[in-house]
């Protein structure tokens, strides 16, 4: 058989909701070596862009869902409309493929060509219960994983998290009240440190034990970046709101640290400069 034929047929079979049928094409695609696309799309005007899996999450197959989950269809591709199956689901009250499409990682949270996440297109309590706890569990894992990356200084990790469009809250915390500034701080991985400032964590959060980042922080370089991010902040709201150039400026200024203990000092306006060159 041609692919194309292949395909069409996993569309038509998804959609009718044959599932021996089903199962004896995805066992040729592992057993025969086929080359049938599990995630090809229909080009039928009425499914343009939809998978094999839109049509059974629509139509309400779920043995054909799961098949399709188990042989790895991808749960989170979009239709020409911006649908995952997700949204077909919910949309047409199938609770039991949802929460199936769960169970396999379905993104709750995918917006559509109208701007709507899955649980905006049903008036099914139960499913917009689902969806919601879905939500929950998704911010949670975005937050634990932000936190890990600041641990561990997986500064790829926390750059490319900090400037996704869902990115997780900057001032999450882990069971201890630590945010990843704590995390980072305490670790000293000055890479994610200088990062998380320049995204606007706040040095001055206290965590279950009542202390800041700069309490956990170990090293002399370390300290020094987190009070030039204080000095940082202070020369900018000088330059915004005084009539007076930074010039004028030049005689000596203790600039206390975050906490106000006076553990960590920038003795004058030359030397802060130079150290807050760091979030330049």
């Amino acid at each position: 058989m041609e692919a194309d034929t292949l395909e069409s047929q996993l569309l038509l079979y998804a959609k009718t909701g044959s599932c021996p049928h089903i199962q004896r094409l995805l066992q040729s695609r592992i057993h025969q070596n086929t080359s049938l696309d599990i995630n090809c799309r229909s080009r039928s005007k009425a499914s343009s862009g939809w998978t094999s899996l839109h049509m059974a999450c629509y139509f309400g197959h779920r043995e054909v869902v799961e098949e399709l989950l188990k042989a790895g269809a991808d749960a989170n591709l979009q239709n020409n409309m911006g649908d995952t199956p997700l949204h077909k689901a919910a949309y047409t009250g199938r609770k039991e493929i949802v929460l199936l499409l769960l169970r396999y990682d379905a993104c709750s949270n995918i917006i559509n060509g109208t701007a709507q996440i899955p649980k905006d297109v049903t008036e099914d309590d139960e499913i917009i219960t689902m969806l919601e706890a879905a939500e929950r569990r998704e911010t949670r894992r975005r937050e634990e994983k932000l936190l890990e990356a600041a641990r561990e200084g997986d500064i790829s990790t926390l750059s490319k998290m900090l400037s996704g469009k869902e990115a997780p809250d900057i001032h999450c915390r882990d069971s201890v009240g630590n945010t990843p500034l704590h995390c980072a701080a305490y670790r000293g991985q000055k890479q994610c440190i200088i990062k998380l400032l320049k995204s606007g964590a706040s040095p001055s959060i206290k965590n279950s034990n009542d202390q800041t980042a700069l309490d956990l922080i170990r090293s002399d370089e370390l300290r020094l970046i987190l009070a030039a991010y204080q000095v940082k902040r202070w020369l900018d709201a000088f330059e915004a709101h005084s009539s007076y150039s930074t010039r004028h400026c030049t005689e000596e200024k203790i600039i206390d640290d975050a906490d106000g203990d006076g553990g960590t000092t920038v003795r004058n306006l030359s030397h802060a400069l130079q150290a807050a060159n760091a979030f330049q």
